[in-house]
């Protein structure tokens, strides 16, 4: 037979409405798994948002996320990690003419620390999965190193 490389994105592929990987999607993948084919997750989500999911699923593969900005192994300290940043001038220029238009808020993240311009708990909840350390700020005075990704909150 011969061998896949099977990737799974997660929100309304592998999991379900609930969040969750089914009984029967697991049933599949594990015998998937035993007959030879590698299982990964490829995801926007960071990785603390699919770590869970990861080992629930006993996986032995790379991860990649933020859309293949972020691509590492999880337990092959071997395997070169890949992480993709925006250039710090590009960040720090799109925060300065961003934030002159009627943008409600910008978020930045780097691997699993998440930054964002301003105090808003709906996004609190929404970017707190995993708990990463979140930071509130002027991101051109809070970001350590250049970005991973930046999502721009806008009316």
């Amino acid at each position: 037979m011969e061998k896949h490389l099977i990737c799974l994105d997660l929100d309304g592929t592998l999991l379900n409405d609930e969040k969750h990987i089914s009984p029967f999607t697991k049933r599949v993948l594990q015998y998937l798994k035993k007959s030879g084919h590698e299982i990964m997750i490829s995801t926007g989500r960071p990785y603390r948002a699919s770590v869970d999911y990861y080992n629930a699923m006993n996986m032995n593969t790379p991860i990649v996320n933020f859309n293949g900005a972020y691509i590492h192994h999880p337990t092959d300290n071997r395997f070169p990690t890949k992480h993709e940043q925006f250039d710090t001038r590009i960040a720090y220029k799109i925060y300065k003419d961003i934030s002159q238009l009627d943008i409600k808020n910008i978020i930045a993240e780097v691997k699993d620390q998440v930054y964002i311009n301003n105090y808003d708990q709906s996004l609190f909840e929404g970017f707190s999965m995993g708990n990463p350390e979140i930071k509130y700020g002027e991101l051109d005075q809070l970001l350590p190193e250049s970005p991973t990704s930046l999502l721009i909150q806008a009316e």
